[in-house]
């Protein structure tokens, strides 16, 4: 009887241990089944996530794209307006530089006229001062040579006159001989000239 027992509580034992390992196997199996679910439902995630990730990183880089056309876009008006500034500030430079030339050019030949109007005013000044120093001395020497001719006119006809009275008073004398009593008469440059001149005349 007790061996029964025993032999019954042996049993007993094993199917309650089979039981439990069956148990155990399942749990096992369903954790195993859990783990592989969650490993997949957490795979699944990550990839959602990386695809996400993705995605925000395309737009991303398309709005720094974007961005980067659009600061080139800026830096070419900033560069085309720079330059459009620049060629303008150059032309106003220019423009500036040409008329400071021009005035001073004009300056300059206004004093070249002004030295050149006051040269030849002194020129003209000192031809006229000639003129007249020269018109002066050619009347001077006109008088001169009037009042030199009347002289010589006097003297001829005071030597004529003596000549006729010396002819008639002493009729024996020979030509030559009473040339001391004439009035003198000197030959002067004056009157080689002006016997020249008629001559020439």
């Amino acid at each position: 009887m007790l061996q029964h027992l025993e032999l019954e509580l042996k049993r007993e034992s094993e199917a309650a241990e089979q039981r439990m390992t069956h148990k155990l196997q399942r749990i096992v199996l369903e954790l195993s089944r859990e783990k592989t679910a969650a490993i997949a439902a957490v795979r699944q995630e990550e990839r959602e996530k990386i695809a996400e990730f993705l995605t925000k990183q395309e737009k991303y880089l398309e709005q720094i794209q974007h961005a980067g056309q659009l600061a080139h876009e800026i830096y070419q008006k900033n560069l085309q307006q720079l330059a459009w500034e620049k060629k303008h500030e150059m032309e106003v430079a220019l423009t500036i530089s040409q008329i400071e030339f021009q005035e001073e050019t004009e300056k300059l030949l206004k004093v070249a006229d002004a030295t050149r109007e006051t040269q030849l005013e002194e020129v003209i000044s000192t031809v006229n001062r000639k003129d007249s120093e020269i018109l002066s001395l050619s009347q001077q020497v006109k008088h001169m040579t009037a009042w030199k001719d009347s002289l010589e006119a006097e003297i001829l006809e005071t030597r004529e006159a003596f000549q006729k009275y010396i002819d008639l008073t002493f009729p024996q004398l020979a030509p030559g001989q009473a040339d001391f009593i004439l009035p003198f008469r000197k030959v002067s440059p004056f009157t080689d000239y002006g016997e020249n001149r008629v001559s020439l005349l």
